[in-house]
């Protein structure tokens, strides 16, 4: 897949997650077990969802990588302990991001990653965090893979 890429700026976001440590076989299942909670307790708090589920590859190493799967809300979410069900408020950072949109199945996903890290290497940019994946299709909407749309985002700095 051939991939337009753009440099955006982003406004920080408030989001809730649920973190794990998993392995790359068991991303899928990571992410299913995580977006229940936290869109159970968005709800149960009257939390304001603020746009489709996502979920940031904080760490990865070559056997095990930490994701933080979950929602953005329209508010920074205030939580009645720190353990509540495994639910985090963090935030989206702002600022320059490179952002494709993957069409197609998750599978193929890494392919976006690729095109993105390209990018930022042509255009004299780094790393700035981690890059996080939205999706922005649900499959119960669009059963077939193929009309699956997952945005990628991956925030950067001008190398120095």
């Amino acid at each position: 897949m051939r991939y337009s890429i753009e440099k955006r700026t982003l406004t920080p976001q408030p989001v809730l997650v649920v973190r794990r440590r998993v392995r790359r076989s068991g991303i899928a299942a990571a992410i299913a077990e995580c977006l229940g909670p936290v869109f159970q307790y968005a709800q149960q708090k009257g939390i304001a969802l603020a746009g489709p589920p996502f979920t940031r590859y904080s760490n990865v190493g070559p056997g095990l990588l930490t994701i933080e799967s979950g929602m953005p809300v329209a508010s920074a979410a205030e939580l009645d302990s720190p353990d509540t069900a495994g639910i985090i408020a963090e935030t989206l950072p702002g600022g320059p991001a490179a952002v494709t949109t993957h069409v197609g199945p998750y599978e193929n996903l890494s392919q976006a990653y690729e095109a993105l890290e390209e990018w930022i290497d042509q255009q004299d940019l780094s790393s700035a965090g981690p890059p996080w994946e939205v999706y922005v299709t649900d499959p119960a909407d669009y059963p077939n893979p193929a009309d699956w749309k997952t945005e990628v985002f991956w925030p950067v700095q001008p190398s120095v």
